[in-house]
């Protein structure tokens, strides 16, 4: 499972904080298409770079990990 937690955690940050910049958004009355554009920018400036974080930290804390290649060829 070498891409399995980054599948799960960046998509999963990105839109946890493109959903919040939107909801500041429509809160402070900026309805407009660009709004929804300039929250999913924000959304995947800050949200790879954490969900990147998200994952290497998961695989360092993580006691059962297995840090070695496997013999199948399955990483």
């Amino acid at each position: 499972m070498k891409y399995g937690w980054r599948l799960l955690f960046i998509p999963l940050w990105v839109l946890c904080i493109a959903g919040a910049v939107v909801t500041a958004f429509l809160a402070f009355d900026w309805m407009n298409w660009q709004a929804f554009v300039v929250a999913g920018l924000i959304g995947l400036l800050v949200g790879v770079p954490a969900g990147l974080w998200n994952t290497f930290k998961v695989r360092r804390e993580d006691p059962d990990w297995n840090r070695s290649p496997s013999r199948s060829g399955v990483t």
